[in-house]
Formats: structure tokens, sequence, C-alpha cells
């Protein structure tokens, strides 16, 4: 599960026309922030004054009411469920196309199958390379077939072999940048998840200075997220549940220490210190918290904007 938070005019995800809305820290606001799911909420309390104006008697879920404050984008390998369960924004990843290739019968498979012969592929001489470029070829082609499913943007990983090459990098958000022009995807809807190493924030520096927007992920620290925000990334992606694993079992951090000694999750102290940090020096960037396992990190990102009572004409499922 991820939250986007995002006091900018845009989300990270939807370009600017189809902006919801955004979240501030200033409690006289109410401005949503993009948050994904796994898979539906069908238990729920509704909030108090946030939940969508509805027919007395109608059910309101908690999951309505985070939807007044967010983007909901959800996070599948069931691909063919479009009209049912419709993303707004998507991610192409290794692991993504691993779901697909498991999956008996979906259009995406094709983009798969295009990608193993691909003739420029085939004629390289080393495996390591013929391997590289199946795999670029098939991110890009299921990235712009997703492209044509969604409204908003796709986010495209980049190789985690190439996390301590800057240029490699570069060079293969280019080669990306490349296919999706092939398939008449504009760069406007692409993002490229790179991870935040400093070559990766390097990288992403380069890249945004040429208007090519990057996704920074693997943040662990402040300092990579003061980092990336610096650089210029459009999205710094935390991962809560990552850093509150790692604070159970290690000691001697001290930005873990420091969260602990105050009683807070580290993990989220982070989250909250580095959008705080993003906002006061008026970075562009983005902020995604990621790996949000259950709906108190969910309240506790968005802060005390969502209160556990219902509106008295608004039924609630408990």
């Amino acid at each position: 599960m991820a939250l986007s938070i995002s006091a900018p005019t845009s989300s990270p995800f939807l370009p600017a026309p189809r902006q919801v809305g955004r979240w501030s820290s200033s409690p006289s606001s109410l401005k949503p922030a993009g948050f994904s799911l796994r898979r539906p909420v069908v238990v729920a309390r509704a909030a108090a004054g946030n939940a969508p104006s509805s027919p007395a008697g109608a059910v309101v879920t908690e999951l309505d009411v985070v939807s007044s404050f967010s983007e909901i984008v959800p996070d599948t390998v069931v691909f063919d469920d479009f009209e049912r369960f419709a993303p707004t924004a998507a991610t192409v990843s290794s692991s993504l196309l691993l779901g697909i290739a498991g999956l008996p019968d979906t259009k995406f498979k094709s983009a798969i199958d295009t990608a193993l012969v691909d003739g420029e592929c085939n004629t390289m001489e080393k495996p390591g390379d013929r391997m590289s470029c199946y795999l670029t070829k098939a991110l890009g082609n299921v990235g712009a077939e997703l492209a044509l499913q969604v409204p908003g943007r796709v986010s495209t990983e980049i190789d985690a072999r190439l996390a301590y090459d800057t240029q490699g990098i570069v060079q293969r958000v280019h080669e990306l940048l490349q296919i999706y022009n092939e398939h008449d995807i504009p760069s406007e809807r692409l993002l490229f998840k790179i991870p935040a190493t400093w070559q990766g924030i390097e990288a992403s520096r380069l890249l945004e200075s040429e208007g090519t927007q990057t996704h920074l992920t693997f943040v662990y620290s402040f300092a990579q997220a003061a980092a990336a925000a610096q650089a210029g990334a459009s999205v710094v992606q935390i991962f809560v549940g990552r850093i509150r694993d790692w604070a159970k079992n290690h000691s001697g951090d001290p930005e873990i220490d420091e969260a602990l000694k105050k009683g807070e999750d580290a993990g989220l102290a982070l989250v909250k210190k580095a959008y705080v940090y993003i906002h006061k020096n008026g970075y562009k960037t983005k902020l995604m918290a990621a790996a949000v396992r259950n709906k108190q990190d969910v309240f506790s990102l968005l802060g005390d904007r969502l209160h556990h009572s219902a509106p008295e004409d608004t039924a609630v499922l408990g």
C-alpha cells in the first residue's frame, strides 16, 4: 500500500488537468493525497465532516472517506478488470512482468512476447546484454499498454543492477523513452523509478534537468530524501513498513533512535520529517509513503482530519 502526499498543485501520477487535490500540514485545510491499495477495503467507518455527501441512509466506508482526501490507485496484477476496478495510474516493474507471465490469458502477455522476439535484442552476442534488452523492451511495451488503460502517469522501474551507475541509469531511461515514443506515449505521462543511491540521485538530477520526470525509490533516511528533493526529483518514495521492521531489530541509527525516544514510529516519523523539509524549502518533489501496511498508518499520515465518528445520516460498516 502506498500513500502519496503532495502539497504542490499536481498529483505525482496525474497530469495537472486531472488534479484531485493536495494535503497540507495546515489544520485549517482539507486537501487530499494520493493513496493506493493492494486490495479493496471491505470493513470501514466514516469520518465526521469529511465523508462525501450522500443521501440519508447511504453506506459510507472509510475508503470513501479517504477518497475524499485522496486519489485511489489500485495496485494489482489482475489486469483485465479495468471496468470494475479502474486504476488511474500504474507502475511497471520486473515483478509486474513476472505476474503477467503467470497469468494464463491477458492482453499484456503479447507485449512481453513481442519483446522476446525483438530483432535488436536477438543480435546481441552476450547473454547478459540480451536479457537486459529483453527486460527493457518488455517494460516499455507493457508500460505503453498500461498508459492506454489509465488516465494518469506510468512509472517504469529502472534495473536495480544499475543502481551505482549514473550514466547507465540515464542511458536506460533514454532507451525506455525511445520505446514509449515508438508507441506514441508522451513523456509527460511517464515517471522513471530509480534507486536512491548517490549515483541514482545524480542521475535524477541530470534527467530532471532535461525535462524527464523521475521517481526515486528505496529511500530509508532523511539524507536520501533531502538529497532527492534538492536534485529535483518529481517523486520520492519512503518505505514506512520496511523502516519499522528494521527499527524493531536494530539500534544505533540516530534517526531511528530519535523517533523511538519520542515514542514515534520510525517510518512514519521519516515521512513527516521529509514532508516538512520539502515544503518548507519549496521543492517541487511529491512524497510517497510506501509499504503502508494498515489503515492506521494512513490515518497517521493524513493527520487529525480523519475522526472516528460518523455523520448521523450515514450508515457505516463496522
